[in-house]
């Protein structure tokens, strides 16, 4: 008894000591502004719903974006329903939104090492991985970009359920097995990703000889009901659409999977960070050299594996971990712009990797007999990361840092150069707002919004010929943009053209009922 009370009041002391560096580490996050990826259209631009506590049920029935005229058809309710309590009690002021972002962060890593415990790896080695995993460098996006609490939340749940399902296993427990499937079912509302999860479960059970029939039945039937209860609400969510077809998933994992080799580089060696890195301007060699790495580890075990093979099969678990949690990184729908590989996208699946290190000879060996040097080396990598972590986090102070190392890190993306130009133009920099706005067309002549951007250039410098040309142009073949209409009618106002103002005003309002401010020129013409 005293034991087991000298081991929690222990274990309590390390829980607070990874809240401590978590929130030392991340404490200047509190103060960063919105970055104008996604968290304007999550956030800014739907406070209205997130104001209304009544949301929380409504967001079951609709996509993340909230709005059905411009739908990326993502089922992703949980990370709406995490935004709402922030949005009524400060609405657009981001403190309190990051602040979420770094406890879920810090619970995360909290459960992360509880796995590793659970998983029989000792308190040092349990330890040493817990805090990695805190101040990793490729996981700070998530916990300073608004929008990364997607993947922050998913390992949030997906950890609890991980935990809950090893205790089911140890213990039989009917209670363990109804919470690791309550908190399945919050993962795979939060993100679809988690839709992998049960076969890891399986695997699992496999590498560690525990398959039987009866804990298959009781595990899959919880497993089929959470399923299914998602299934049905995401298809009355997204009326039965999804955001991309099965055939055009799979021609997407086989081209983007190089992307695999670049994010295992950074999950080692993060030295290349970048807030929206794409393949192209990415390099290769770190990722290699750490593929080298993990293949030799895995060489060994295989030459010097003896019965029963637990270690091996660990270790392929660690790799299946790895694998499923990341493949869903590279299913993007087909687009003219190069794919990027947001490196939060490791949040989950590097836990795999944490799975198979930890289970190599090579590390068994350093800890048996040389315990001080995995310390001292534990102790170093996590300086080292946590160094790298706190300047990484400057780039997400607020929209202009953003897009700056957006487009100096991905120069061939059309998308970072474009809206690092519509950043400038919020900003009142005309001259660089037109400049990088000709680059991502130079990029990608289709680019859309860029010549839309251009056309509100021009128009505040009173060169309307020039910006019709520009807003026409976006409109020839992005004719649902529905602020390209609201624009165009703008300028057509301006230059004395009632009638022509009025049918691009009513041609967003076909697009897209609820813009507002369309809604009121109309309105303010029919008075006169």
């Amino acid at each position: 008894m005293l034991a087991k009370i000298a081991a929690r009041n222990n274990n309590f002391i390390i829980y607070s000591a990874i809240c401590l560096i978590g929130f030392g580490l991340y404490f200047k996050s509190l103060f960063f502004g919105f970055t104008y990826l996604d968290d304007n259209e999550l956030v800014l631009n739907n406070l209205r719903f997130l104001q209304n506590p009544w949301y929380v049920f409504s967001a079951f029935f609709e996509d993340v974006f909230h709005t059905s005229f411009n739908s990326a058809s993502y089922y992703r309710p949980l990370l709406t329903i995490s935004f709402i309590p922030e949005a009524i009690l400060t609405g657009a002021n981001s403190f309190l939104y990051h602040a979420a972002n770094m406890l879920i962060h810090i619970g995360a890593a909290c459960l992360a090492f509880k796995i590793f415990l659970k998983l029989n790896y000792s308190k040092t080695i349990s330890i040493i991985l817990g805090i990695i995993f805190l101040v990793h460098p490729t996981l700070a996006q998530a916990v300073s970009w608004i929008p990364g609490r997607n993947d922050s939340l998913l390992g949030f749940f997906i950890f609890a359920s991980f935990i809950l399902f090893l205790n089911f296993i140890e213990k039989k427990g009917i209670k363990f097995l109804v919470w690791h499937s309550i908190f399945f079912a919050f993962a795979i509302f939060t993100k679809e990703t988690a839709l992998v999860f049960p076969v890891l479960c399986l695997a699992y059970l496999w590498a560690k000889e525990l398959l039987s029939k009866n804990i298959i039945i009781r595990l899959s039937a919880c497993w089929l009901v959470a399923i299914l209860i998602w299934f049905i609400l995401r298809y009355i969510g997204l009326n039965g659409q999804g955001a991309i077809s099965a055939q055009e998933a799979a021609f997407s994992v086989i081209k983007n999977m190089p992307a695999s080799i670049q994010l295992l580089g950074k999950a080692f060696m993060p030295f290349n960070l970048s807030v929206l890195p794409i393949m192209q301007d990415t390099t290769f060699v770190y990722g290699f050299f750490s593929a080298t790495i993990m293949a030799l580890l895995a060489g060994l075990e295989i030459k010097n594996r003896q019965k029963p093979n637990d270690n091996l099969r660990m270790m392929l678990f660690g790799a299946l971990w790895f694998a499923l949690f990341l493949l869903p990184a590279f299913i993007k729908a087909p687009s003219s712009n190069p794919a990027d590989f947001i490196e939060h996208r490791l949040y989950v699946p590097i836990i795999g990797l944490f799975i198979i290190i930890a289970q190599s000879r090579i590390i068994k060996f350093i800890e048996i007999n040389y315990r001080n040097w995995l310390l001292y080396s534990g102790v170093i990598i996590i300086i080292g990361f946590l160094t790298i972590n706190f300047l990484h986090q400057n780039n997400f102070k607020n929209k202009m840092s953003f897009w700056q190392n957006a487009a100096d890190n991905s120069p061939h993306s059309p998308l970072a150069q474009k809206n690092l130009g519509a950043m400038h133009y919020l900003e009142g920099n005309y001259y660089l707002s037109e400049k990088y706005s000709k680059k991502a067309l130079e990029i990608n002549p289709y680019e859309t919004m860029a010549h839309n951007n251009l056309g509100l250039v021009y128009a505040r410098a009173g060169r309307f010929e020039d910006a019709e040309k520009e807003y026409l142009k976006e409109l020839s073949f992005n004719y649902s943009y529905d602020g390209g209409h609201y624009n165009l009618g703008l300028l057509y106002y301006r230059m004395g053209y009632v009638d022509e103002a009025k049918k691009e005003w009513e041609k967003t309002l076909e697009i897209n009922s609820d813009y507002k401010d369309a809604r009121i020129m109309l309105d303010s013409l029919n008075k006169k």
